[in-house]
């Protein structure tokens, strides 16, 4: 039983650490006081701190705390006078690491950050990728190595020089937090073999640096509880291993013999081994106390437990395999020595490159605009009509506009929602753990069908869900998509080529992420599907990413084209070209923008890009990862430059002002947009005269209509470009004349109704048609058509077949000639006729008679009879 001294008046996480000489020890507890002890003769001083300390580190004459204020507190040593905060974060501080200089400190809000103590710019690096809380932190500083564990169930190891992720290993339990974990998982490093142990449940796996292998494990398998902690001791003959239920063990490392045990009430949260007696250690335990325990007996009389010597064994039976097989191998070398030329040296060279194929860690599943599920209290969704958070045990849904819908709560203790969707007209909320999903009609005009419900079955879990102007999309773990309507009604079943990433819908469209394939080595290959659900269109591709990156959101726009941002802060857009393909665009980076403004980052939740704008709705992160409940977040809107080198010039902000235009309007006839094209075009022209880039400029002016040119030209003259202004003139000018003249005859034929075209069929002959048209009767009213009588006089010299064949429908005056007396009394009459016609035909809805093509011949007039006939 261990001798346990009460130290903190509240039960809860208590730390403790030694000075580097060894002279004191100080512990913290949830009563927020710090004790600092001396080791020979325990005097206590008390240190007021906060109203909670959740763990401390002492550096030569300062003490660094962790409390609840999101802050690292400074102390003085050893009086703890208050000293100015190095650093403020959005949650507190779960952990801190501290190896010679370097002070690490891991956070609840995702983050672990390392400074320099002797370095007074105070300058942090991060080391990102966790998506919960941090349980852990510890360091191999010979290795420049870092070890994590986290609550998303993952333990990592970085590089602290490269802050680059060497390995992950997802080993432990997942939760949302630390108060909820089943375990600390606090580990060390075993410094004579280069291994890491880490505590995975009631067991102890230890993995080699090489390959990052399991070499080993030990368990006692008469404890079921999880293990909390594991602390090699300095001469590395033990380590201690603390389980949750109080027990203490100290084993031996080389043979796993347990040499003691040791019971408390409370489980220990904390060990420490005392710098000068290498063969003391001090703990404390959830119940606020601490206690001494001196194992110098067990360093010379290791005692062994015949329960606890299974897995040794088995180890011991793997070496003594592994010592056999080397041995033969060694014997077959030797036999085989003679022949060693029969080997080639390529296949030797070859074996030894063959390395062990490592697998990829997919990016698991995410709803755009949510917060990490890791998280106790966290955001659900958030959206142009409302946000939908979620706590503990409630879902609460609030609109923006109050006067649309007043705010709706939810219970949540049995079903356990974790992903949700909102629309003008429904809520959709899935659960991954209970497989039911709920849709709220709340818009709904039938009172007895306001909510449905429905239940996967077979295994299959809801991952995410999407709502539409009518239908909603749900996304589950058997990569399917399920379409139903907004009242139930089941109506197609997608099939993916990989596991579901991320979906959004925009009015009858359903864009979806999965995964395609296995990617590169810490990179994702993923591609896309843009469903026209009511068009029935189906359109699929790869989707571009940067390297060693992950997505963070996708969505629409408000105009409804397609964007999604990844974790390295590129901002892209998939537009579509001329032939109906989707082409990936870079568009800007929120995280370099967010840096210039002094911003850790920005929290994407849409998109305007109408009328030419780019104009980003964003919430604020400064020090943290996402955005915080309370207090309630101010949407910022934001308009960010195209992703163009050398961006801050006048050049390249010019070009980023065009390219926009181009881009991000959806109607190019009106006169607002011409006007804005010219200007920005001749901004650009004159930028390049002044810049004596004529070449360029001759290029700017390809882009231009004929108005702009003759502003261009003007301007080239002006500014003494004589060269520029000519071959303008001569090369562009006419060239955009045409091409316009062009572009308004086509946009005439396209305005214009083409007339009907006879049906003709082929199989009927000349005769036939002639024999099938029917006659022309002449009218008997009182206008007398003057060409009736001339065609009578003539009608032996034109035949029939002449007359169909020869006639148009439109006579140009222009073409009659002059000079015969024939043709000037003809032409009167026509005169005459035509004005009489006039007024008939606007009486009667006929057509208008056309006028003479040629001098009066006899068929001639006859056609015209016709022509007035008809």
């Amino acid at each position: 039983m261990l001798s346990v001294v009460s130290a903190h008046s509240i039960a809860g996480l208590t730390d403790i650490c030694y000075t580097k000489d060894g002279s004191h020890f100080l512990t913290c507890g949830q009563d927020g006081d710090i004790h600092v002890f001396e080791t020979k003769s325990d005097q206590v001083e008390h240190i007021r701190c906060a109203d909670q300390c959740h763990c401390l580190a002492v550096h030569e004459y300062h003490v660094f705390i962790g409390t609840n204020r999101n802050e690292l507190e400074v102390r003085s040593f050893p009086h703890g006078d208050s000293l100015p905060s190095l650093v403020h974060f959005t949650q507190p501080i779960s952990s801190i690491c501290l190896s010679n200089s370097l002070l690490f400190v891991g956070t609840r809000d995702f983050k672990v950050v390392m400074m320099n103590l002797n370095d007074d710019s105070n300058k942090m690096k991060h080391f990102d990728g966790h998506q919960a809380p941090i349980l852990s932190l510890n360091v191999y500083e010979d290795k420049r190595w870092l070890a994590t564990s986290c609550c998303d169930g993952s333990i990592r190891i970085f590089n602290i020089d490269k802050q680059t992720l060497i390995k992950q290993l997802n080993l432990i339990q997942k939760s949302n937090d630390i108060e909820t974990a089943v375990s600390l998982v606090k580990l060390d490093w075993d410094k004579k073999d280069h291994m890491l142990a880490i505590p995975v449940k009631n067991s102890v796996q230890f993995f080699e640096s090489e390959k990052w292998t399991r070499k080993k494990t030990y368990e006692n398998d008469s404890i079921d509880e999880a293990i909390n902690l594991i602390r090699y001791s300095p001469c590395g003959t033990l380590f201690i291993v603390a389980y949750v239920n109080g027990q203490l063990s100290i084993i031996n490392r080389s043979t796993f013999d347990i040499c003691m045990n040791y019971s408390s009430k409370d489980a220990v949260c904390s060990l420490v081994w005392n710098p000068i007696e290498s063969h003391r250690f001090t703990c404390s335990t959830m119940a606020g106390e601490y206690a001494h325990v001196d194992v110098s007996e067990y360093l010379s009389k290791p005692s062994s437990t015949p329960s606890d010597k299974l897995d040794f064994e088995i180890e011991n039976d793997k070496m003594t395999i592994d010592d056999d097989d080397s041995e033969s191998i060694s014997n077959d070398v030797e036999i085989r020595s003679e022949d060693k030329e029969i080997i080639p040296k390529w296949f030797e060279r070859a074996s030894s490159m063959m390395t062990e194929t490592k697998p990829i860690e997919l990016q698991e599943s995410f709803q755009s605009t949510s917060t990490s599920k890791y998280l106790e209290s966290r955001f659900l969704l958030w959206n142009n009509i409302g946000a939908i958070t979620c706590y503990s045990e409630q879902i609460q849904i609030s609109f923006h506009d109050v006067s649309f819908h007043h705010s709706i709560t939810i219970d949540n203790k049995t079903d356990k929602y974790t992903v949700a969707d909102l629309s003008l007209s429904a809520i959709a909320l899935g659960s991954s753990t209970t497989g039911k999903l709920c849709c709220i009609l709340y818009q709904s005009w039938d009172s007895n069908m306001r909510e449905w419900t429905l239940t996967t079955e077979n295994n299959d879990k809801i991952e995410l869900v999407s709502l539409g102007a009518d239908f909603l999309a749900v996304g589950t773990s058997q990569r399917l998509i399920r379409l139903m309507s907004l009242s139930g009604i089941q109506q197609r079943i997608i099939r993916l080529q990989g596991p579901i990433v991320s979906m959004s819908s925009y009015q009858n469209h359903l864009w979806i992420i999965h995964h395609s394939t296995q990617g590169l080595p810490k990179e994702q290959a993923m591609s896309y599907v843009l469903l026209d659900i009511e068009n029935d269109h189906y359109s699929t591709g790869p989707l571009p990413l940067t390297p060693k990156t992950k997505l963070s959101w996708i969505g629409f726009s408000d105009s409804g084209k397609c964007y999604y941002l990844e974790k390295s802060g590129h901002l892209s857009m998939l537009r579509y070209t001329k032939g109906k393909e989707l082409e990936p665009l870079l568009i800007s980076n929120l995280k370099q923008e967010a840096e210039k403004n002094s911003t850790t980052n920005y929290w994407l939740l849409g998109i305007n890009d109408f009328d030419g704008k780019f104009q980003l709705r964003v919430i604020e992160l400064r020090g943290q990862s996402f955005p915080d409940l309370v207090p309630w977040p101010l949407v910022s809107i934001i308009s960010l430059p195209l992703a163009l080198y050398q961006i801050d010039s006048e050049k390249s902000q010019l070009e980023s002002d065009y390219l926009k235009m181009k881009l991000f309007n959806h109607s190019t006839d009106d006169d607002d947009y011409s006007n804005n094209e010219r200007q920005c075009l001749i901004k650009m022209f004159a930028l390049s005269c002044k810049s004596n880039r004529e070449y360029r400029a001759f290029e700017i002016c390809q882009l231009m209509d004929s108005v702009a040119l003759q502003l261009a030209i003007k301007y080239a003259t002006k500014s003494g470009k004589i060269t520029l202004a000519q071959k303008i003139t001569d090369e562009l000018i006419e060239q955009k004349k045409d091409e316009e003249e062009e572009k308004q005859k086509e946009i005439q034929h396209s305005s214009s109704p083409s007339p009907p075209l006879p049906i003709v069929s082929h199989s009927i002959s000349f005769e036939e048609i002639n024999q099938v048209r029917p006659k022309v009767t002449l009218s008997t009213g009182p206008f007398t058509n003057p060409f009736r009588t001339k065609a009578a006089m003539n009608n032996t010299t034109t035949t029939t077949n002449d007359e169909f064949s020869q006639w148009k429908p439109s006579i140009n005056k222009s073409r009659l000639g002059s000079t015969n007396k024939t043709t000037v009394q003809v032409n009167e009459v026509i005169t005459e006729t035509t004005i009489e016609n006039e007024e008939i035909n606007s009486i009667n809805g006929k057509r208008k008679v056309d006028e003479s093509e040629e001098n009066g011949k006899n068929k001639r007039n006859k056609l015209q009879q016709f022509a007035c006939n008809r």
